[in-house]
């Protein structure tokens, strides 16, 4: 898996030295409110870390650890992966509260999408976000990607889901939107 890189951060792979950092990232429920199931035990978090380890170069997806470009500093989590077979492959990505409102989330969302469209050649692209978690669904417009209304989320309540195909991203590309 390539490291990616932001006009601040870089997009490291997943490695061992990061799980103390990110279990201690699953465990806050600010940071977790509206991500997935929320909160996780420091066991949940290591298991499940432990699992992206393991299988991460087999799978057609990446998680990487978001780094600030010059300190260094661990700031967040992103993943590209696939939720279930047959799916699009589903963008995510969480920041630690001192990186919130500084256009981060954008950055890392547009590195995301285009390496799955450029790099990786995928056809399509979705993600999904808490229907009350607006600064989310802000981001994904803001990566080029398309609200496409309401569903179920996997853990219960309702999910706003977003998609985006590789041919409106080329589009908007040509346009010079900014979607990149």
């Amino acid at each position: 898996m390539d490291r990616l890189r932001t006009e601040s951060l870089l997009l490291d792979p997943l490695s061992r030295e990061d799980f103390p950092w990110l279990c201690a990232l699953y465990a806050d429920g600010e940071v977790m409110r509206y991500i997935g199931r929320g909160v996780r035990t420091e066991e949940e978090s290591r298991r499940n870390l432990e699992w992206l380890v393991a299988h991460g170069e087999r799978l057609p997806f990446g998680y990487w650890v978001l780094r600030e470009r010059v300190t260094g500093e661990r700031l967040g989590g992103a993943v590209l992966m696939i939720r279930r077979e047959g799916a699009p492959v589903e963008l995510g990505f969480m920041l630690a509260r001192p990186a919130w409102g500084r256009g981060l989330a954008t950055q890392v969302a547009r590195a995301l999408v285009a390496h799955a469209f450029a790099d990786l050649s995928l056809s399509e692209l979705q993600a999904f976000t808490d229907v009350e978690n607006g600064a989310s669904a802000a981001v994904l417009r803001k990566a080029g990607m398309r609200d496409a209304g309401l569903c179920p989320g996997p853990y219960g309540g309702l999910d706003r889901r977003f998609e985006l195909t590789r041919e409106a991203w080329l589009a908007s590309r040509t346009a010079g939107d900014g979607a990149r």
